[in-house]
């Protein structure tokens, strides 16, 4: 399963493309590619975009093909694992559900941020210190179901501002485009 763009995509891909131009640019689980061309209409120099699963970087490819998005680059990596260079801007939409009895993780993982559904998000802010450039700046989208707050608290302690861009209120949860950026 790939996941879908929904009201969480649109909301990132608004800031990433006000965001990218003239920057180099890691689309960290790309999915099906939104993210990575969203940079490309903005402006952003090089684009990488990265998937642990394999069929989302099938789709990503075929996607930026089908859509005249040349010179964005997809490849498989599973968090940071594959990826060997800085950036300055990573942007990333990561499962944020928190687990729950009835779901199929195997199939789910796309969705699934563990057991309190922030897990993925805090241990992708504290390897992303390490790919990210001195004035660079993380995009990512946090959700009230995983407890944003704590993501906050572990992004300060990793040396990390942030700054909560826009929110949205859905029926059953606030959608947050959060910036993060290394502090002085």
């Amino acid at each position: 399963m790939v996941y879908s763009p929904k009201e969480d995509s649109y909301l990132l891909k608004k800031w990433v493309i006000k965001l990218s131009k003239g920057k180099k640019v890691l689309d960290m689980g790309t999915g099906s590619g939104i993210q990575a061309m969203a940079a490309k209409l903005g402006g952003a120099v090089s684009i990488l975009g990265v998937d642990k699963n394999k069929k989302a970087i099938e789709l990503s490819k075929l996607n930026a093909k089908k859509l005249g998005f040349e010179g964005v680059e997809f490849k498989y990596s599973d968090l940071f694992l594959a990826v060997n260079e800085k950036f300055d801007l990573i942007i990333f939409n990561p499962p944020y559900l928190p687990f729950e009895k009835g779901l199929n993780y195997e199939k789910d993982y796309d969705l699934v941020g563990g057991e309190k559904g922030n897990e993925v998000s805090i241990e992708f802010l504290k390897q992303a210190i390490e790919y990210l450039n001195n004035e660079g700046i993380i995009l990512m989208i946090c959700s009230s179901l995983s407890d944003p707050f704590e993501i906050f608290n572990y992004a300060e302690s990793f040396k990390y501002n942030y700054e909560i861009l826009e929110e949205l209120r859905l029926d059953f949860e606030t959608l947050y485009c959060v910036k993060f950026y290394l502090k002085n």
